[in-house]
């Protein structure tokens, strides 16, 4: 992806710094320091251009000392995360911030030509192979201040064709219908109902590793805080300019059943109309942005407007597994236990006696999305 580049004027400046001047100070959490030097330091220097690139790579701190003087450097105890803010030896700054396999820099120069030489010199020393076929790369999205924040954290994905055989055949056949589509003609709005352990989850993961080369997944941790406060966290996942300009965007809002229900707008007040702007109304225009929405409410408690034809990509009810499917998901384990009735996966993986973890070698390693959260958590404690 190419670097994108913004202009502050001396006017722009004067009026922050005047601005700055006149407010009390308020404290800043640790975490948000290296920008906040950043932010500091550029207006102090009367830096007028920032150039942004976003791309798969690593920074250790190590290397950063090599391209520059860094004047903080934080990060988590594994080393997984790493942000920093450098003095460059030309007057210029910059502001790094990388984690899990991706990497996002900020440069600020005197002219836009050297902000953008210094980001795509970033970019040479920091960037890395994008991860293998078996992991995609995903965008975990939250609430910060004043609008979203986002990390990227690799994770492993296995093909649809590896994990048929945990759905129906009438699921599996919409799902391969919706993996094989591309950059969609009509509809951006993608529907997943059904009963809890019914295997969505795991087909995110399919889905987001078939539609990595040309589409980026973006999972959002707090539905109801992007469609229910303010336009500034919407707007941040919309325009983001980490993905490339002829990339689409799919972002995810697992478990947001309460959003699209009849009863939505008496509930969540005005997220169902926001949810819908984005699909096929002028939030949405230009974005190449598509939104899946897995729930576990019947489709009788689903607003209408939501599966209104022409907004609708796809609409797939996921269903346990028939007797027959659930007996040889059984058998095809090794397993002498059978069911006599309709089994969603999740009771398969009881009825076997294994978790979906320790079923890896022989099934898809289950989730997922909430796993990765509880793991992103963990490791930013």
């Amino acid at each position: 992806m190419g670097t994108t580049t913004m202009n502050i004027t001396n006017t722009d400046l004067r009026h922050v710094l005047s601005a700055a001047g006149r407010r009390a100070a308020s404290p800043i959490r640790p975490g948000l320091l290296p920008h906040a030097l950043f932010v500091a330091d550029l207006l102090a220097r009367r830096l007028p251009y920032i150039a942004q690139d976003s791309f798969h790579g690593a920074s250790a701190p190590a290397k950063l000392e090599a391209l520059g003087t860094p004047v903080l450097v934080r990060s988590d105890p594994r080393g997984n995360e790493v942000e920093a803010f450098l003095r460059m030896r030309g007057g210029e700054i910059a502001l790094v911030d990388a984690g899990y396999g991706h990497v996002s820099v900020e440069a600020a120069a005197e002219t836009r030509e050297a902000a953008a030489a210094l980001a795509a010199a970033l970019r040479a020393a920091l960037a890395s192979e994008p991860p293998a076929p078996e992991r995609v790369s995903l965008a975990f999205w939250m609430r910060g201040e004043p609008g979203g924040e986002v990390r990227h954290r690799e994770i492993e994905a296995q093909r649809l064709d590896q994990i048929a055989g945990n759905y129906s055949a009438p699921v599996r056949c919409a799902l391969e219908r919706l993996i094989a589509s591309r950059a969609p003609e009509h509809g951006r709005l993608i529907l997943w109902r059904g009963e809890p352990g019914t295997g969505k989850s795991h087909a995110l993961r399919a889905l987001a590793r078939a539609w990595a080369p040309w589409c980026s997944a973006h999972f959002i941790m707090d539905p109801e805080e992007l469609l229910g406060r303010g336009g500034a966290y919407m707007l941040d996942v919309l325009t983001w300019e980490g993905d490339d300009e002829d990339r689409w965007r799919l972002v995810i809002l697992e478990d947001a059943g309460e959003l699209i229900a009849a009863d939505a707008r008496a509930v969540t007040g005005h997220a169902l109309s926001r949810l819908l702007n984005v699909t096929d109304g002028l939030l949405g225009q230009g974005t190449r942005t598509m939104l899946l929405i897995t729930t576990n409410e019947p489709v009788g408690r689903l607003h209408p407007a939501t599966r209104r034809a022409g907004r609708c990509l796809a609409d797939i009810e996921f269903t346990p597994l028939s007797c027959e499917e659930a007996n040889a998901w059984l058998a095809a384990r090794g397993r002498e236990r059978r069911v006599d009735r309709p089994t969603p996966l999740a009771d398969l993986f009881a009825e076997a006696g294994e978790s979906p973890v320790e079923a890896a070698t022989v099934g898809p390693r289950s989730f997922g999305f909430a796993r990765a959260l509880d793991e992103h958590a963990a490791l930013a404690r």
